[in-house]
């Protein structure tokens, strides 16, 4: 009797609107079974490329580029994010690569349901979490001015990052993008 009104409290509890993990395992399977004629993989923007070294390789490419227009774009208008070397800069933005692909590889795997759901916000806080970890391990050479230049880094390095990653995926893959449920 006992274990039956609890089921009912854990059902009640529960919002309706919100899909379980099995429904989202569902779609995730559906969404493979859907692709699996075109050859393209279901990576949930985390993947550049099946083989998993060329993906690194191109992670830490996209990386590089991405980190150094925001920063110049942040020099370019008398706003600097970072004080930076040569070194400094490419030793940071290694590990940046490293270490945020060890760790969005752990989060798929243990924790799909929440990365699915934060639509791509935790893997910007991971990403602050990590830049910050480097800032205080690498003394000289990639330095962030303060914290909201760590935001500001974190935020457009994240957007241009999806984008530029989308556009790779689409060179490589030949695949179409659809922006909201529309044309291509």
């Amino acid at each position: 009797m006992n274990m039956n009104s609890n089921n009912d409290n854990n059902k009640n509890n529960k919002d309706p609107k919100k899909p379980t993990e099995e429904e989202l395992l569902a779609l995730l399977k559906e969404l493979k079974d859907k692709n699996k004629n075109k050859k393209i993989p279901l990576s949930l923007g985390f993947l550049l490329h099946r083989n998993y070294v060329i993906h690194l390789a191109l992670s830490l490419l996209v990386n590089l580029v991405i980190s150094s227009v925001i920063i110049g774009l942040a020099a370019g208008i008398h706003q600097p994010l970072m004080r930076i070397n040569f070194f400094g800069f490419a030793l940071g933005i290694i590990l940046l690569t490293l270490i945020e692909n060890f760790v969005k590889i752990l989060l798929f795997k243990y924790f799909l349901r929440i990365m699915i759901l934060s639509i791509g916000i935790l893997s910007v806080f991971v990403q602050i979490i990590i830049l910050y970890v480097i800032d205080l391990f690498l003394t000289q050479g990639f330095e962030f001015v303060g914290i909201e230049q760590l935001f500001v880094f974190a935020f457009a390095f994240s957007i241009l990052r999806v984008i530029l990653s989308n556009y790779i995926r689409k060179w490589l893959y030949k695949e179409h993008l659809t922006i909201f449920g529309g044309k291509h």
